[in-house]
């Protein structure tokens, strides 16, 4: 009986380890209006539009690099960036940028 509820949870494991893995190969949908109208609400400090367009610029630079970082770091970013309520585009690229040390060399190198 252990062994089938051993084997079960094993293949539960590695299915979800699967599904994360292929959750990584693509870029989140995040529903931008709405998390920038939840944004101002809460926080009050800029207009749905310049939100949106940061985070739309954002999504715009991931279509565009998502191929250059790395698996781990993208299913680490994902969760990170999609922690509550908001969930964002520019976050996730910052964090996948400091996570692959882009950020550290942008900041070493002289003007």
């Amino acid at each position: 009986m252990r062994t089938i509820i051993f084997a079960i949870g094993a293949i539960v494991a590695a299915s979800s380890a699967i599904n994360q893995a292929k959750a990584a190969d693509r870029i989140p949908a995040f529903d931008i209006a709405q998390n920038c109208t939840a944004e101002v609400v809460s926080a009050g400090i800029e207009k749905v539009a310049g939100c949106t367009k940061d985070e739309t610029d954002a999504r715009n630079e991931l279509d565009t690099r998502w191929s250059e970082f790395g698996a781990s770091n993208k299913q680490a970013c994902i969760g990170e960036s999609s922690v509550g309520a908001g969930q964002s585009y520019v976050e996730l690229l910052t964090c996948l940028e400091m996570s692959s040390g882009e950020f550290l060399a942008d900041r070493r190198q002289p003007q």
